[in-house]
């Protein structure tokens, strides 16, 4: 026994320093292959319907491969050279009123002209030089547009190769995704309804983030287009569309759209406009995403909202973008491993309640026999 014990300790101990190996090796392609991952989840009915057609392991997961690609990459590259050409627009019309006020500065000043009058009717802005302070926040952030090229050049290159590293985890988790769950499974020291509760319980989460992402961006979209054409903002519809794009970027989200929207109101002289807009982005889009997600998600993973609200949150902050899908998994993995651990403690109380000898009054333990 002694001999067994210490067999044991010595092969936990090597498991421990081997998994945290595997760590350290895989620790840098961590975010694609969770990526990956939760794609393969998301997708999984529809390479199965495919599978079911074709016959051919590889030539279906080669497919569903194909196809999310589709799905990802076109309507991204879309939106990207229409946003494009409305920026180009954008720039040009700044450019043309700069030109005609004698610079940019001039033209920033005579912007800001008119709101200055109308607030100092209100407050004493005798002592503030808000012009001054203007172009000194349009200087630094030119500056850090600058300083920060370089960095966003090799986040670009970064994106690519992950999206490589993706896109060929993905095919194999089509292809053989069935096996490794099954052999996941058997390494696990438990029984074929907890396997199925935990994995159940992830694959609901995964899916329900999702799609509850998908319908908040969806209604962000929807709101910030619909901002953009009471305002007059030209191609409301295709800023919509973008703006459900970035609807999904944490941090970022709606404002990148509705913060141009506004300096091209401010541009045209609709300062009024410009300033409910960033109202109407701030306190409305950009709230909506708190109060609605979290309801979206509880509906399908079972989880409170508030939990579901900490966990996203949460998650973004220490996973980034990931951190959307991959913060709500680790709530359900433990919440699914403490009613497993609930159940088991139950069985262990009840077996020894059962199986435990009888005590009779003068302390003598269990049965006696004349």
């Amino acid at each position: 026994m002694v001999k067994k014990r210490v067999t044991i300790i010595f092969l936990s101990a090597m498991t421990l320093a081997a998994l945290y190996a595997c760590y350290r090796l895989f620790q840098p392609f961590l975010e694609p292959l969770l990526s990956a991952a939760v794609i393969a989840v998301v997708f999984y009915p529809v390479h199965a319907q495919i599978q079911h057609r074709l016959r051919s392991p590889s030539l279906a997961a080669l497919l569903s491969t194909a196809i999310v690609v589709l799905l990802l990459v076109v309507p991204a590259v879309a939106v990207i050279l229409a946003v494009k050409g409305e920026v180009t627009d954008l720039y040009n019309l700044i450019n043309e009123k700069t030109t005609e006020s004698g610079g940019f500065s001039p033209y920033v000043g005579h912007l800001i002209e008119r709101p200055m009058q109308w607030i100092g009717r209100y407050v004493d802005l005798s002592q503030v030089d808000l012009r001054a302070w203007v172009l000194g926040r349009l200087r630094d952030v030119s500056s850090l547009l600058v300083a920060q090229g370089w960095m966003i050049v090799g986040g670009l290159t970064s994106f690519i190769l992950n999206s490589v590293i993706a896109i060929f985890t993905l095919f194999f988790l089509f292809r053989e995704g069935r096996s490794m769950r099954r052999r996941l499974a058997a390494l696990l020291p438990l029984s074929a309804e907890q396997v199925e509760k935990l994995f159940g319980g992830i694959e609901n989460t995964i899916i329900g983030t999702v799609y509850g992402g998908l319908v908040v961006a969806a209604v962000q979209g929807a709101l910030t287009g619909l901002a953009l054409w009471v305002f007059g903002v030209p191609s409301p519809v295709l800023w919509g569309v973008v703006a459900a794009f970035f609807a999904l970027l944490p941090v970022v989200g709606t404002a990148a759209v509705w913060a141009p929207a506004a300096i091209y109101l401010l541009a045209t002289g609709s300062w009024i406009k410009a300033i409910i807009l960033v109202v109407w982005g701030a306190f409305v889009v950009g709230t909506i995403d708190n109060l609605l997600r979290p309801y979206l998600i509880s509906g399908r993973v079972q989880m409170h909202t508030l939990l579901i609200f900490f966990s996203v949150f949460g998650g973004v902050n220490v996973f980034g973008f990931l951190g959307l899908f991959i913060g709500p998994v680790i709530l359900a993995v433990t919440i699914s491993l403490l009613s497993i651990l609930r159940d088991e403690s139950r069985s262990w109380n009840s077996y020894w309640r059962e199986e435990a000898p009888a005590v009779d009054p003068s302390g003598d333990i269990g049965p006696t026999t004349e």
